[in-house]
This record gives structure tokens, C-alpha cells and sequence, in this order.
């Protein structure tokens, strides 16, 4: 029975992990903020060339003021309807983590 217990608590704690890691990771509560914080950080990144300079921090600096998680809760509403969206938006900041 205690290997049981054990494996239920770690999955559980894995679960835990997976949603509440790229919401700390992006200083939000919200993880489809999470997710267009991070969409926000990779295109200014993409645009300047680096994780820094001007040009990075101006776009990086808007973009993320203007995340709200609204725009990437939609979209997962529209491309996943029968999920709902947290899932669905932690599941693509991983995947965009992970680089897939």
C-alpha cells in the first residue's frame, strides 16, 4: 500500500508542478497570462535578436504590460472547445518550452 500512496503523491505533485510552474515562472496567477507573457518575451526576443538592448526591452516592456491572458484564453477556447482554457494554456507554454 505505501508504494501505491507514493505514486499517487507523486503524480500529484507533478500535476501541481505543471500548472503552477509557468505561472511563478512568469510572476502571474493566471496561466494564459502565463503563456502570452512568455509569447511576448519570444517574439521580442525574435524581432531584437537577443534578450536585450533597447529594442528588446521596448517590445518586451509593451507587451508585457499589455498580457492579460484574454487574447490566449480565446484562442484556446476556439481551438480546443471541449477543454477548458488553463489546461489548454499550460499545455502550450510547455510545449513552447519544451520547443515542439
Amino acid at each position: 500500500m505505501r508504494s501505491i500512496s507514493s505514486i499517487v503523491l507523486i503524480a500529484v505533485l507533478i500535476i501541481i508542478a505543471f500548472f503552477v510552474v509557468p505561472m511563478v515562472a512568469e510572476g502571474t496567477t493566471n496561466s494564459c497570462r502565463a503563456l502570452e507573457m512568455r509569447t511576448v518575451t519570444k517574439t521580442a526576443t525574435n524581432i531584437a535578436g537577443a534578450k536585450s538592448g533597447p529594442v528588446y526591452s521596448a517590445i518586451n516592456i509593451m507587451g508585457q504590460s499589455a498580457a492579460t491572458g484574454e487574447v490566449a484564453s480565446e484562442i484556446m477556447r476556439q481551438q480546443h472547445p471541449d477543454v477548458p482554457p488553463p489546461i489548454t494554456c499550460t499545455w502550450h507554454y510547455w510545449k513552447s518550452v519544451l520547443g515542439n
